[in-house]
């Protein structure tokens, strides 16, 4: 065999580094080469020599450097940061685990919450995982479902827990549980005074608060338009506890996919939760992951868990 041709060292295989490869991937999720040599603590003159070096090795242009709107990936450049990120996941999960011989998953997992559901998902979830993977630290991010998606896919979060509704093609989702959803009334609501079933068409000339957090508010409308509602909108927030506290002073009703524990607003005043009729179809909860970026061994004990855990936990 030719020694030349089966060196690790020949001159025609590009010689690329995980440095390289990191430096490429912050320059392409920050948008430009200042933001990234701030956030991995280098010069810009660093970050944009890194970029070059690959370049040279792969001979390819793999951004655009636009004055006015930062870096653009090249398509190239797209397919290398796919691959890079894979390749850098694999790398930490490498690092952190060589060595561990008893095969606990050890180190980060970067899992973001869509807002309304953190408060009654992630704490029971991080009990769990303290308990039953002392190895893994849980570093948690809250926001909608547009925002935390964008993050997994720019490789800032390993995984999402969010409403299926409106996520992209892109992720790869394990249903958790579903929910159904109910009214929402004041506890002296005329509708709410026979704990059954409130026919919809009755709420026409109700005012509706609306939860109008992504993609909340508009599946939301969605779902009264699909039986012929036209609601008369009174209010919109992104806050689910507002919602909550204006229906419970009487402003107007509410349609939410979720219930707490308690039927009390935030302000100590009563609350009506009942179903519809017709019943509305049921939401999916997910855990959902980049399907280009395989899970960690942490992140998919991590994925594991949540399963395990809310398949055994009553959910409304």
């Amino acid at each position: 065999m030719d020694a030349d041709s089966s060196s690790p060292t020949s001159p025609s295989s590009p010689q690329i580094t995980l440095r390289q490869l990191e430096l490429f991937c912050a320059a392409a999720r920050t948008g430009s080469f200042t933001a990234a040599a701030q956030e991995r603590y280098v010069t810009p003159n660093a970050v944009a020599g890194a970029v070059t070096d690959l370049e040279t090795a792969l001979k390819v242009r793999l951004c655009v450097r636009r004055r006015a709107r930062g870096l653009e990936l090249t398509g190239a450049g797209e397919a290398l940061l796919a691959r890079a990120q894979h390749l850098l996941v694999t790398a930490e999960d490498l690092v952190l685990n060589i060595g561990d011989h008893d095969g606990a998953p050890r180190g980060p997992v970067r899992l973001g919450c869509y807002t309304t559901l953190a408060a009654t998902l992630i704490p029971p979830l991080w009990e769990h995982v303290s308990a039953h993977l002392p190895g893994v630290r849980l570093d948690m991010v809250e926001g909608t479902a547009t925002e935390l998606a964008e993050q997994v896919t720019a490789g800032r979060l390993d995984m999402l827990i969010a409403y299926e509704v409106g996520l992209s093609p892109e992720l790869a989702a394990r249903t958790l549980f579903t929910t159904e959803p109910q009214v929402i009334l004041p506890a002296d609501h005329r509708l709410a005074a026979h704990r059954a079933p409130v026919p919809l068409t009755e709420l026409a000339e109700d005012p509706l608060i609306l939860l109008d957090l992504p993609p909340a508010g508009e599946n939301t409308l969605e779902l009264m338009r699909q039986h012929g509602l036209r609601p008369r909108i009174a209010h919109r927030t992104t806050s689910f506890e507002l919602v909550r506290s204006m229906v419970a002073r009487g402003f107007g009703y509410s349609l939410l996919f979720q219930r707490p524990h308690i039927d009390v607003s935030h302000e100590g005043r009563a609350l009506a939760s009942l179903p519809t009729e017709p019943a509305l179809p049921a939401e999916p909860i997910v855990l959902a992951h980049d399907h280009q970026v395989p899970l960690t061994s942490r992140a998919a004990a991590v994925a594991a868990a949540a399963s395990e855990l809310f398949a055994r936990t009553p959910h409304q």
